[in-house]
């Protein structure tokens, strides 16, 4: 991507990648890994995953999960500042509902049931219902 579309892309997801390096600056990753504009960090304890704009932190170096993280940077990357209400806010609570009250147990799909996380599986080419998933 050339600087210019990196920038504007920048500058369109600004209050995600704001607190990604926020988010960045208290936690420090163990690994990190740059593929064009996106920045994955690994932390060996963060629980589970989250993208902020093109920044991805993870627990795993699962390559499903991260790839399902890139699918939130594709989300991010359409909505731009309306990513964090329309995702981000949601699948946080989402998250802590499922913690709290197991929400996501009577879903086959599991966590994954809710509509930010499906529709970030999907966009990753990942399919839950099925043993056999795209690559």
């Amino acid at each position: 991507m050339n600087t210019f579309k990196t920038v504007m892309l920048w500058i369109w997801q600004l209050p995600q990648n704001l607190m990604a390096l926020v988010m960045l600056l208290v936690l420090q990753g163990e690994t990190r890994h740059r593929l064009g504009s996106i920045r994955f960090y690994f932390l060996r304890t963060f629980p589970g995953g989250i993208t902020l704009g093109e920044y991805i932190i993870v627990g795993t170096k699962q390559n499903l999960t991260v790839r399902h993280e890139f699918g939130h940077v594709l989300q991010s990357r359409y909505l731009g500042p309306l990513y964090l209400p329309v995702i981000g806010l949601p699948s946080l609570i989402h998250a802590w509902l499922n913690g709290v009250i197991g929400c996501c147990d009577r879903h086959s799909e599991g966590y994954y049931h809710f509509y930010t996380e499906k529709w970030a599986d999907r966009l990753a080419s990942i399919n839950r219902n099925n043993k056999n998933r795209k690559t």
